[in-house]
């Protein structure tokens, strides 16, 4: 009979989830090392091997599946059993993960963050910038805040805001008007709609986040296309070119089905719609 630690398990999760020891203890908040020691600890007290290691990230054997879907079940009942508690406790207290990306929690969430913490100085906010959805489909948070026009099913929520994006370039336009700085994420829609909008752009850089591209931008680099909530809010470059009206996405607050009542959540998501959205 074993007698697993539930520490040890979620090393092996989240491995499996980022691929890599070193993707799993940068979301754990851990060391390299110490996902290495737990997975050699975990493979030793089962007395199996739980991962294929490949140049290409970690790959689960048989037996690492099994573990891994019983770890999902136990990870779910314990997130479960944890908004159980919450709910009846109604005072909003406790910490609060929230999954978004860098720019809408740059620039429209942190200005306002001082009002949330004096209306609810119990609640603990923990914030993860993320481009990945399966962080909360994995019960790994309790709130997405994310730009998309396609939300997951299996979560509820509702659109908070409707983005628009343009052209910008320095306010100096030091590149001229025929040079870029892109995406190098060919899926994200800004990238998409800069070889569609503009086929001949020539791309000096690209770059994987939307504030590392306005930092191009701001070192006169090259114009990007841009979110305007952004983007507007810096006086050193300047919108050139509004997108068509087809051309814009979508926020969403985005939270698990059986949250809907937790103390804490619901206090967020009030106090979104009051100061933000």
């Amino acid at each position: 009979m074993y007698n697993l630690n539930w520490g040890l398990i979620r090393y092996a999760l989240f491995t499996y989830r980022k691929g890599s020891a070193s993707g799993a203890a940068e979301a754990l908040n851990v060391t390299h090392a110490t996902v290495i020691r737990g997975l050699k600890k975990l493979e030793t007290e089962t007395n199996t091997t739980l991962f294929n290691k490949s140049p290409s990230g970690y790959t689960p054997t048989d037996n690492g599946k099994l573990l891994i879907a019983a770890g999902e079940k136990m990870e779910a009942e314990i997130y479960q059993w944890k908004r159980n508690i919450e709910s009846e406790n109604n005072h909003p207290s406790g910490l609060l993960q929230i999954t978004t990306t860098e720019a809408i929690l740059n620039s429209l969430i942190c200005p306002h963050l001082s009002s949330f913490n004096l209306l609810y100085p119990d609640i603990k906010l923990e914030f993860s910038t993320s481009y990945e959805f399966n962080t909360i489909t994995n019960h790994a948070f309790d709130i997405a805040i994310r730009s998309t026009s396609t939300p997951p099913e299996h979560l509820i929520g509702r659109k908070v805001k409707h983005v628009q994006w343009g052209v910008y370039h320095h306010v100096s336009n030091h590149a001229g008007d025929d040079e870029w700085v892109g995406f190098n994420n060919n899926s994200a829609p800004a990238s998409q709609w800069l070889s569609t909008l503009f086929p001949n752009a020539n791309v000096k850089c690209s770059a994987s986040s939307i504030l590392s591209q306005l930092e191009a931008v701001k070192a006169g680099i090259g114009q990007a296309i841009l979110p305007c909530f952004l983007a507007d809010t810096h006086a050193d470059i300047k919108k050139v070119q509004s997108l068509p009206d087809d051309f814009t996405t979508e926020i969403w607050l985005l939270y698990h089905r059986e949250s809907r009542d937790s103390p804490k959540i619901q206090a967020f998501i009030n106090w979104l719609k009051t100061y933000i959205f």
